[in-house]
């Protein structure tokens, strides 16, 4: 699937990873799960003048439309990220994309996790997209990490570390906008102890909810 997934020019394999889908969401079901999130690295495209933009789009809403359809009683969400190595133009690359997507989708248990790294690394304010996804209800889930804010950089560092006035946001507007989501931890200890940064990543959320 490099060269997509829910996108890939063959239908063929466009319906493998709606099929993997399905299975991910049996299995969620047989675990006593409630909800499915779904990222890929390669639903994207690299270049200019590589991709039929309408083409990706279409089938992205196709993709999980069927998803939702065949699994709903769980919840669907989409993280979106703006880039990655694998692909370097996501075919949902902000908040404000995703939101479209989940409108045009137009199914009641599809929503959006939302990764404060990948919002950073879109060049958002987190609590905005918060704000925007929570208001309309449809914020299943929150990864909270930190990073420096560069365009396309995901830094997976603590909780708060490099933006705590951004973390206090983030976490009020949780709370203003009725937030009963799940929540995660998406940090990268590739120098720290990973259990120690756990601890403090729950300890720093705990107090800011507060």
């Amino acid at each position: 699937m490099q060269a997509g997934a829910f996108t890939h020019p063959d239908p063929a394999v466009r319906q493998r990873a709606i099929d993997l889908t399905v299975e991910a969401g049996a299995w969620a079901r047989e675990l006593g799960a409630s909800e499915v999130v779904v990222w890929s690295a390669f639903d994207g495209y690299d270049y200019s003048l590589q991709a039929d933009y309408r083409a990706l789009w279409d089938r992205v809403v196709y993709a999980f439309r069927h998803v939702c359809d065949a699994c709903p009683d769980l919840r669907v969400s989409l993280e979106f990220k703006p880039t990655d190595e694998n692909t370097r133009f996501f075919a949902v690359p902000s908040t404000g994309a995703a939101l479209l997507l989940v409108d045009e989708i137009a199914r009641d248990n599809m929503g959006l996790t939302l990764d404060l790294g990948h919002c950073l690394a879109a060049g958002e304010n987190p609590a905005q997209s918060v704000a925007m996804v929570g208001r309309r209800g449809k914020l299943f889930g929150i990864q909270l990490n930190d990073g420096y804010q560069r365009l396309g950089a995901e830094d997976g560092l603590i909780f708060g570390s490099v933006h705590p006035l951004m973390a206090l946001e983030t976490v009020f507007w949780l709370q203003e906008t009725n937030f009963a989501g799940h929540i995660y931890y998406d940090t990268f200890p590739r120098n720290e102890d990973p259990v120690r940064e756990a601890e403090y990543n729950v300890r720093r959320f705990k107090k800011l909810w507060r």
